[in-house]
């Protein structure tokens, strides 16, 4: 196979040696096939963890005549993900329409006599955003501190 984890680890450990400066060999890498590392350094740049300035000449293909680590490169080494794991915040949006219809499905679905629970419907339809997500919010909190053995519960949903 082309690709080849080994070589592209030893690849990006040499550039991050160099780092910032762009590596111009890679004597470490003395016998390995030309196709092989240019296959794996192309890999490399297609997942922005190297940049790699190529050449070509008349007869022959691409050849890189240097290359170096990018930030994302450094922090795909670091053994805590680098500023990439601190930066790389995720943000989940609900679509206020989405949380009310999930809200009334709930009620919908409850033991409630029906003049409740259409009461509770109308209340939920005519709530504000702000309103709905901090009722959002305290339906998290409220559903996590109800389920029965949380830790088991989540190892099962993580699975």
């Amino acid at each position: 196979m082309t690709l080849d984890r080994n070589l592209q680890l030893t690849m990006l450990r040499a550039m991050s040696e160099a780092y910032p400066e762009a590596l111009r060999n890679f004597r470490i890498l003395d016998g390995v096939d030309r196709a092989k590392f240019s296959a794996n350094l192309h890999y490399l740049c297609e997942h922005g963890l190297a940049d790699a300035k190529w050449s070509r000449t008349l007869n022959s293909p691409a050849a890189p005549t240097g290359s170096r680590i990018t930030a994302a490169g450094m922090d795909f080494l670091a053994d805590d993900g680098g500023l990439s794991a601190i930066l790389g915040v995720v943000t989940i949006r609900f679509h206020e329409d989405t949380v009310k219809a999930l809200l009334i499905d709930r009620v919908v679905k409850s033991d409630a006599p029906p003049s409740v629970r259409s009461k509770i419907v109308e209340q939920i339809k005519a709530l504000p955003a702000e309103a709905t997500k901090a009722l959002t919010l305290e339906a998290i909190k409220a559903g996590l501190a109800n389920v029965p053995e949380f830790l088991s519960w989540l190892q099962t949903v993580l699975r």
